[in-house]
């Protein structure tokens, strides 16, 4: 059926004309970036066993504190072990830590497969030791490669990355056809411009039909169509499908329950069909085991490190005005369970009792309350906060289990947080309680109390959905400079 007047004028407003650039194809580009990282990752592998070796048996300060058995081996007794262990080196970073299949990865979670993928080589390499201990090779030099390698193949994986950039300013990028809106459009919009600068993108509201859609695709043509509505009938998009087909043009969907899941949605296979599940916003066991081990071990440092400073805060806490030292605050964690958060008091002694009287003060509504100028907070307080220094104590609460380093901010009970982000979202507001809360998170590195309501709420649902330790490292990394310079600290 064709397309009515008015429905013409959209689409012609909505889809400019959009040529194919010339330069690199992209199938060249991906060619190129898998071989350059099959040759610099094998070289960064060989070269750390080169060091390990020269290390082990010619570094007199190591060969002192741990004496060789033998006489020092020749380095080709190590370098035929090369022709074995290099290939099985690769072949792990590419089945298991996913660094030649998913360039996309973050530089925060490419430092974790890097380092999971160099910890399995080096434990193989172990493992090849005890099998074959005539051959006589050092495990204290396959110890040595394990940090060497994650440096040397950190270093190789950037400089790749860093030159696919390079590809992808001067990639034969061609038009996209996306057909859909929302707030997923968005997303994919961006996505595409970060991996393929030089791609032109059509925007279209609705799919139209298969006639007139051949028209379009003949006159403007383009590499992808993707469709970001699948409430469509069902014909019609079959029939999207078979034009698409017809003129050598790839065909994707983006579910439109995307809208509201982004992050949520996994791909599943166990049918043995094409399907999709929504992965309920909650650590899996295995995840929530390696957030908690990575957060106890971190407190810990964090409390050694520190412990003059907090003896400093505390003296001056005491000195500035009265009161105890600590300020406990009863907070919902875990699936609504309620504990208590230390934090070093920054407000007089009664300050929970004065809160109806400054609620007026807060600048951006909403369920959480953080006035700039709020007459409670002391001197010392207001130095502490600044820095975020009076959140230090929560490490306490997350050697205890009630706190994660990273997550959502734990609502108070008493100050009606957790009844106002209810009535502001629903149901949806229960997520932000499908993990532990956090000193620091998203909006924390993203402005602080800058930010408004309903961007932290955002920001928390986009961190719970799209959780990694990569995301955390990511975070905490991001939490020093903003600490130091302080934005929207008050």
């Amino acid at each position: 059926m064709p397309l009515s007047a008015s429905r013409k004028a959209s689409t012609a407003a909505s889809v400019k004309p959009l040529r194919p650039t010339k330069g690199i194809a992209p199938w060249l580009r991906h060619a190129v970036r898998t071989a350059l990282h099959f040759t610099l990752d094998g070289a960064a592998v060989a070269a750390s066993y080169y060091l390990a070796y020269r290390l082990r048996f010619h570094w007199e300060w190591l060969v002192r504190i741990l004496p060789l058995s033998g006489d020092v081996p020749h380095w080709q007794h190590y370098q035929r072990m090369l022709q074995t262990l290099v290939p099985l080196w690769l072949a792990i970073f590419w089945y298991t830590s996913r660094l030649y299949t998913s360039p996309w990865m973050s530089l925060a979670d490419r430092f974790l497969q890097i380092s999971k993928g160099c910890a399995l080589g080096a434990g193989a390499s172990m493992v090849a030791t005890y099998m074959y201990e005539r051959l006589q090779y050092s495990r204290g030099a396959f110890i040595i490669v394990l940090p060497i390698s994650v440096a040397l193949v950190g270093v190789a994986q950037f400089l790749v990355l860093w030159f696919d950039r390079w590809m992808s300013r001067h990639e034969a990028a061609q038009p996209v056809l996306l057909v859909g809106g929302g707030l997923i459009a968005g997303e994919v919009t961006k996505r595409i411009a970060s991996r393929h600068p030089g791609a032109g993108i059509y925007r279209m509201p609705d799919l139209p039909s298969a006639c007139d859609l051949e028209t379009l695709l003949r006159e403007r043509p383009v590499s992808e169509l993707i469709l970001l509505n699948s409430s469509l009938p069902h014909d019609r998009v079959l029939d999207a499908a078979e034009v698409c087909e017809s003129r050598d043009v790839a065909f994707k969907m983006v579910p439109d329950l995307l809208e509201i899941r982004l992050g949520e949605i996994q791909m599943d296979a166990s049918l043995g069909l094409p399907s999709y599940r929504v992965q309920h916003t909650s650590l899996t066991k295995s995840n929530f085991l390696a957030k908690r081990l990575f957060d106890v071990f971190f407190s810990l440092l964090v409390l050694a490190a520190a412990a003059l400073p907090w003896l400093l805060a505390a003296v001056l806490i005491k000195l500035d005005s009265r009161g105890p030292v600590l300020y406990k605050q009863k907070r919902y964690g875990f699936k609504g369970r309620v504990f208590e958060a230390y934090k070093f008091r920054t407000m007089v002694a009664d300050a929970e009792s004065r809160i109806e009287a400054v609620k007026d003060l807060n600048p951006h509504g909403g369920a959480f309350f953080k006035a700039k100028n709020d007459p409670r907070v002391t001197a010392v307080g207001r130095f502490l906060r600044r820095l975020s220094l009076d959140e230090f104590p929560q490490f306490i609460n997350v050697l205890m289990g009630d706190m994660s380093v990273v997550g959502p901010r734990p609502l108070a009970v008493t100050t009606g947080e957790k009844e106002k982000l209810d009535a502001d979202f629903g149901p949806t507001a229960r997520k932000r309680m499908n993990i532990l809360p956090g000193i620091t998170g998203l909006w924390q590195v993203s402005g602080r109390s800058d930010v408004d309501s309903a961007q932290r709420f955002a920001l928390d649902m986009f961190y719970i959905e799209h959780w990694s330790l990569g995301l955390d490292l990511e975070i905490i990394l991001k939490t020093v400079p903003a600490m130091i310079m302080a934005r929207g600290a008050y």
